[in-house]
């Protein structure tokens, strides 16, 4: 059998010192393609160059996985910006706007990582709080650095009869590096995870739906070599996508 494409959209440095020579430069960290790949799947990344290939781009690819990155624009859901939103980059939010839209008309699969299940959110008519201090409640520690990003921070509580329950049970332990969270969800996702802060760490396309669509809030690609479960959140993306 022909292993899946799974695109993955890239993100954007306009000066990457160092790294890059300074130069700017298109990149998905290599964690990401180290877990397509021992899913089951290929992965090829997309650069944010031209938005008019989106519609070959969805007819070519099996599955579609947005990583972390940059906040999202709050203009995409129509606020202004607070102070204590962080870095945006609405290249990239466009980008994957119009993405997420032209692979909802399809039945292929879509997994979206941290920032990328927020802008699922949006892109399907959700919102964001800008920052987790505009919850008006408190809030477990998101962002865990210095802890390393290698290793969980913090559990989570599951719905029952999901992928990620069938895969997890009803807790997991995850790592944690968000500065925004879901607000409102769209209405054709529902929540099934939560932390005990109640900040929602995962959504999915409202059961007996299509297209199929999940997003988490941790970063399970980091966490394989502590918990090789993780790699079935992306297995899950993969097997959808053949």
């Amino acid at each position: 059998m022909t292993k899946p494409l799974i695109a993955i959209v890239a993100n954007q440095y306009e000066y990457a010192e160092t790294v890059f020579h300074h130069h700017p430069a298109s990149y998905v960290p290599q964690f990401f393609l180290t877990a397509i790949h021992a899913a089951g799947g290929v992965p090829v990344i997309l650069p944010l160059v031209d938005r008019e290939a989106i519609p070959r781009y969805v007819a070519l690819y099996d599955g579609f996985l947005l990583t972390g990155g940059q906040g999202v624009s709050p203009f995409l859901y129509g606020e202004e910006p607070q102070p204590k939103l962080g870095t945006t980059l609405l290249t990239r939010d466009l980008f994957e706007l119009e993405l997420v839209k032209a692979v909802a008309q399809t039945h292929k699969p879509l997994l979206g990582v941290c920032r990328g299940m927020q802008i699922l959110n949006v892109a399907l008519g959700g919102t964001l709080y800008q920052d987790l201090a505009y919850r008006g409640q408190p809030s477990l520690k998101h962002m865990q650095i210095p802890s390393p990003d290698t290793q969980p921070t913090h559990a989570i509580q599951l719905s029952a009869g999901t992928i990620l329950a069938k895969t997890f049970g009803a807790s997991v332990l995850v790592n944690s590096l968000h500065q925004q969270a879901v607000k409102q969800v769209a209405q054709t996702l529902e929540v099934v995870a939560r932390s005990n802060d109640q900040v929602v760490e995962a959504i999915q396309s409202i059961a007996g739906t299509t297209p199929q669509f999940l997003g988490v809030q941790w970063h399970p690609e980091m966490l394989l070599a502590y918990d090789p479960r993780q790699l079935a959140v992306f297995e899950d993306l993969v097997q959808k996508a053949e």
